[in-house]
């Protein structure tokens, strides 16, 4: 009951849903808008937006929909791996140049601080790789912060696909699931080290349940498996990721447990309706196209609209709410889109094309080709 069937999709390959592109515009807005609304802790504009902190929860659930379709419709690991890197980094690296530039042009160029530009440079150069947690390196940005947590999942699902173990991956992640939250219940009063060391060493350990979430709903809109038993599941992997709460993210620092538990229970109602088509009405034409631009609008708008923006606006005698949602917000959506349709939708595919041509069939004759593999394996003894 708890094994998944590969390449049994009923679901169409790069089918895309409008109801999950929607979401995601949804939950790129909330980012945004509580990022606006911090300087206001305590007023009414936080309250209203305040919730917007808990938007990732919804992106991971999202991104397990999405993943495991790419998945079950790859026609291996290293399509799949090729499909995950040209999807994400053509955005990244751009959005990660526009911010180290801005970062120059302001702290050190306009208004200098104590800013500095070797620093800067390889703080740059390990942000491009997405893996700058493990190098101990800040992130340029804000919203970046996610980003390892998508790759370790990516990653896991790829090792699923390369040993052939994909019907395992329920099994495998619940597993990790009862680990973190045996470790967050019994081991963070007077197991501080070991605690410690698993959340910060495995960061995806927080949001395992909202991962596995997003691809049971799969399961369920697929009708793979028991419903009955799918939706249990579901049910576990949110009471767990309410226990998980304790263990950081950043929802604790700006909301409490018990409003924690409403959001991420809307989340979840949401993609029940979405399994069982009943979300068509939060289709439009604002959701879409935020859904379009939501990768690049969640990685731009932090540091240019909170330290450019607003601040410098405000300076000047701007409202900060002028400065905020009619010329930040505005401005933020622009360069979004011109990363979209500039750069994520020629560039993305292009290199996929490029990439598969030479990991899939370059490489492989090269390495064929090779003086020493041809003395191992193709000369006479």
């Amino acid at each position: 009951m708890f094994s998944v069937q590969k390449n049994t999709s009923i679901l169409k390959p790069n089918v895309r849903f409008q109801e999950l592109d929607a979401l995601r515009g949804i939950a790129a807005l909330s980012v945004l808008l509580f990022h606006y609304s911090m300087p206001f802790q305590g007023k009414l504009i936080f309250k209203l937006f305040k919730y917007g902190v808990s938007g990732v929860d919804l992106f991971f659930i999202i991104s397990g929909f999405v993943v495991f379709m790419s998945v079950s419709n790859a026609k291996n690991s290293w399509e799949f791996l090729i499909n995950r890197f040209t999807r994400l980094f053509p955005t990244y690296w751009t959005a990660v140049t526009f911010t180290f530039i801005l970062i120059i042009l302001n702290e050190y160029y306009l208004f200098p601080t104590n800013f500095d530009l070797s620093k800067g440079w390889e703080s740059y150069l390990y942000n491009l790789t997405m893996f700058q947690y493990y190098f101990e390196i800040p992130d340029l940005d804000g919203p970046y912060w996610t980003m390892i947590i998508e790759m370790i999942f990516y990653l896991l699902m790829f090792v699923l696909m390369l040993t052939k173990s994909v019907k395992s991956t329920v099994p495998i992640l619940v597993l990790l699931i009862i680990s973190s939250a045996l470790i967050t219940e019994f081991y963070k009063g007077w197991g501080g080290e070991l605690y410690t060391d698993y959340f910060m060493n495995f960061p995806l350990s927080q949001f395992i349940p909202l991962f596995l979430a997003g691809i049971l709903f799969y399961q369920l809109k697929n009708a793979v498996g028991r419903q009955l038993m799918i939706i249990l599941l579901i049910l576990s992997c949110y009471f767990v990721q309410i226990i998980l709460f304790k263990s950081g993210g950043r929802s604790s620092g700006y909301i409490l447990h018990s409003e924690y538990k409403v959001v991420v229970g809307v989340y979840f109602v949401f993609m029940f309706l979405f399994a069982y088509n009943k979300l068509g009405w939060i289709v439009n034409r604002a959701t879409l196209y935020l859904g379009k631009i939501s990768f690049a609008l969640y990685l731009i708008h932090q540091y240019l609209s909170i330290n450019v923006i607003i601040p410098h606006l405000m300076k000047i005698g701007v409202n900060f709410h002028i400065a905020a949602y009619l010329i930040a917000l505005p401005t933020c959506i622009l360069i979004a889109s011109l990363i979209t349709f500039y750069v994520e939708k020629p560039v993305s595919p292009w290199l996929r094309k490029k990439l598969s041509g030479w990991l899939l069939h370059q490489l492989p004759n090269w390495i064929k080709n090779r003086p020493f593999v041809q003395r191992l394996f193709y000369s006479s003894h």
